[in-house]
């Protein structure tokens, strides 16, 4: 079995543990990321920072982006453009500049600015499942992997930690870029 089809499987068993998290559950796990996150001094420095909006079974990340906005940073999410492309888009206000888009994931109205790149210092990322050693199992399209190579910024990874996989157990391909540091609710 080739990696593509060794992440597949692997995918498909995470769906089955998060079919069972409950919502409950998904609120406390994801507020004590979330002040994991802002306790950072990594966060607390950064002027500008790019972070996903979590839905579904990912980490709500709105404590995060609520609090980057409150503290005056520059903050920017994900905008798929294509099947390959994502940008990173500057939001103020969480509720308004906020819709649903690609894949029913809350992303930034497409006639808000840009951020480019080079200008972020922090970024938060998502998975499906992923390992201590920041090994990410992601949805499948190659997104983050594509958009976070070759850049210089500080990255974490949330993940529940009742997804969290044992190391070895994520196929890693020649694409996959591991994240440093992992945040979990544990």
């Amino acid at each position: 079995m080739d990696v593509s089809e060794q992440k597949k499987e692997l995918r498909k068993k995470i769906r089955e543990i998060n079919r069972s998290l409950t919502e409950e559950y998904k609120k406390e796990a994801s507020s004590k990321i979330c002040q994991k996150v802002i306790a950072l001094e990594e966060y607390q420095k950064a002027e500008t920072i790019f972070c996903f909006v979590g839905v579904g079974s990912e980490p709500d990340t709105r404590d995060i982006l609520e609090d980057a906005i409150r503290q005056g940073k520059c903050v920017s999410v994900p905008l798929c453009l294509d099947e390959s492309t994502m940008e990173a888009v500057r939001i103020t206000d969480y509720d308004r500049d906020l819709e649903t888009g690609a894949y029913g994931l809350l992303e930034p109205k497409k006639e808000l600015p840009r951020v480019d790149r080079s200008e972020i210092r922090f970024a938060v990322i998502p998975c499906v499942s992923c390992d201590r050693a920041g090994n990410r199992l992601g949805h499948g399209k190659g997104y983050y992997d594509r958009y976070l190579e070759d850049s210089g910024f500080q990255k974490v990874m949330l993940c529940f930690e009742k997804v969290l996989s044992e190391e070895g157990e994520i196929p890693v391909g020649p694409y996959d870029l591991p994240v440093k540091t992992v945040i979990t609710d544990d």
